[in-house]
């Protein structure tokens, strides 16, 4: 009786038990969370009884969360024993740049057929607070708002699977990328000019426009990270 009451709400009525899917998922953000912000570096190995231990849940959501970002690319299965965060060099950058090059292409020419005109004054307005961190010099920021771009041109694309599979190949970009400094060569005003070049085709409702700026955008993407990740290495 007591315990029936202790699980009782205000109403009376009995709470519900935490769904084992709502526990797979919350195991599978909090460590998606932790690789990308790089709590979780590239090559840390991740076992199933030490996620279920930190974590405080059973093996069953810990395994399962795992397997959900093995399938996102995040982790990989390890010779010995459990999976391991991703890790690899230029090789493998140029590999994704290039798949992620053959799906923004498609993305920014369906972004040009179907994006609103709320949509389009979004993108304008995000560019405007672009310029603004451009021009004070934060690295951070820029790379936020030119990541918020891309995402809005997802939105606008108005191709969910799409969506899905251009965001798997950036998360996996952010995490190999993660041993790259920033903080030489970039170039923000390039980047602008870009967007510029891309939001001005998809207003005009222009596909074949909007590729051609996506398609240099990337080249200048795809020659800095070459540079970084030479210099790295």
């Amino acid at each position: 009786m007591h315990n029936e009451q202790r699980h009782a709400d205000a109403s009376g009525q009995l709470e519900p038990l935490a769904r084992p899917e709502a526990l797979t998922e919350m195991v599978a953000d909090r460590l998606r969370s932790a690789i990308l912000s790089g709590a979780l570096a590239p090559g840390t190995h991740l076992s199933v009884p030490e996620i279920a231990k930190r974590l405080g849940v059973s093996r069953t959501p810990a395994r399962e969360g795992l397997i959900a970002l093995e399938r996102e690319g995040l982790v990989e299965p390890r010779a010995s024993a459990g999976v391991a965060v991703i890790a690899g060099g230029t090789r493998d950058i140029l590999d994704l740049l290039d798949i992620r090059e053959g799906l923004e292409i498609v993305t920014v020419r369906r972004a040009a057929e179907r994006m609103d005109a709320d949509g389009i004054a979004k993108l304008k307005a995000l560019f405007a607070q672009h310029e603004a961190v451009v021009a004070q010099n934060d690295l951070a920021g820029h790379v936020e708002l030119d990541a918020a771009f891309h995402g809005m041109i997802r939105e606008g694309a108005c191709n969910g699977r799409l969506a899905r599979q251009l965001v798997q190949i950036d998360q996996q970009l952010r995490v190999l990328n993660s041993r790259l400094s920033r903080a030489r060569g970039w170039s923000g005003r390039a980047v602008l000019r870009d967007h510029k070049a891309i939001i001005d085709a998809i207003e005009a409702g222009n596909p074949d426009a909007a590729e051609r700026h996506m398609r240099a955008h990337i080249e200048r993407t795809r020659t800095f990270q070459q540079r970084s990740a030479g210099q790295a290495e």
